[in-house]
């Protein structure tokens, strides 16, 4: 299999300047989602800001798959081996939402890449394969659009429809009803390194056999319910295929538009496994509590690119500190490590 060869990357896709005001942007996107979790949540623990509700948080393996050509072999990818990684399952949308919804749903992986740094690998994927937005330039609005008020929303909705009309259309043409959740394609919308001068989208496909259908009066919870019963008592081997996809072209396959699909091939480059466990369990529920996931949480080869995923950098981390410090004061004597 041989591979075009790549475009440079410009230094400032991965160091976030100079592309303009991002850091401001970044903090007042933070200060904002801070104000409205302060408000919801008062003294209560705080939840996720968006992916709030988790389906499930699995226990995985990604095992490298065999023979993969010397232009794929880089960073997780350079040896054959079997790396230990969580995916937690999600619900996209802010707050607590009905499973039967349409929606996006999230699929993030994070794997234990066995550095000496102990450094993670975080692959974050959704069912859409664009974002409602192109830039980190409009992530402010794309956050008040989801957590404003009426009059925020208004403001913010008008802003987008204005100014990109055509690619909220094609996000929202994006959600669907899923039957369940290890049946769906997930995608990372937004790219990443593969090496030095190489860009990446991030792609996953079941390779379990499609068998779900939407239950006729589908409970909130149901594809929870599906979830642990399917992992509990599998019927087959639950697994996925983990796929890149090349930049080729910096107009057909921009890395600074999250709006755009990408046309080029996909390359398998490993499989992830999800083993018989039981995932309804309060240790469980407690390791989803202390996980977060982040673009940045990344090595050097697969470290993320653009402006938007250079805005979601900074927001995950700061606001994940801040669950943590937030339990601290609520249980100082029973704290766990945040991954």
């Amino acid at each position: 299999m041989k591979l075009k060869s790549q475009l440079m990357i410009p230094e400032e896709m991965t160091s976030g300047g100079p592309m303009p005001n991002l850091n401001d942007i970044s903090q007042k996107v933070i200060h904002y989602i801070r104000n409205i979790q302060h408000r919801k949540y008062g003294n209560k623990p705080v939840k996720k800001a968006f992916h709030t509700k988790t389906i499930g948080l699995a226990k995985a393996t990604l095992t490298v798959d065999k023979d993969l050509s010397a232009g794929l072999r880089i960073g997780l990818f350079k040896e054959e081996k079997t790396y230990d990684a969580w995916i937690r399952f999600s619900n996209a949308s802010p707050g607590i939402t009905k499973d039967k919804k349409r929606g996006v749903r999230g699929m993030a992986i994070k794997v234990f890449a066995g550095n000496d740094k102990g450094q993670t690998q975080d692959i974050i994927l959704t069912t859409s394969p664009v974002f409602g937005t192109a830039t980190g330039a409009q992530q402010l609005h794309a956050v008040k659009l989801a957590l404003g008020n009426w009059f925020e929303k208004f403001v913010s909705a008008t802003i987008l429809l204005f100014t990109s009309l055509c690619s909220a259309i094609r996000f929202f043409r994006t959600f669907i009803k899923t039957p369940n959740v290890l049946e769906e394609m997930y995608y990372s919308g937004t790219p990443y390194l593969f090496g030095d001068t190489k860009a990446i989208k991030w792609h996953v496909r079941p390779l379990k056999t499609i068998t779900s259908s939407m239950p006729r009066k589908p409970a909130n919870n149901f594809l929870r319910e599906r979830l642990i019963k399917e992992l509990e008592h599998p019927k087959e081997k639950i697994s996925f295929a983990l796929f890149v996809q090349f930049q080729t072209n910096n107009v057909k396959e921009p890395l600074d538009d999250a709006t755009v699909t990408w046309k080029t091939p996909f390359y398998r480059v490993a499989t992830i496994t999800l083993p018989e466990q039981d995932i309804a369990t309060d240790e469980r529920n407690e390791e989803d509590e202390r996980l977060s996931f982040s673009p940045g949480n990344a090595i050097p080869e697969h470290a993320p690119l653009g402006s938007i995923n250079m805005v979601r950098k900074k927001v995950y981390e700061q606001l994940a500190k801040d669950r943590v410090k937030e339990e601290q004061q609520a249980v100082p004597d029973n704290l766990g490590k945040t991954a």
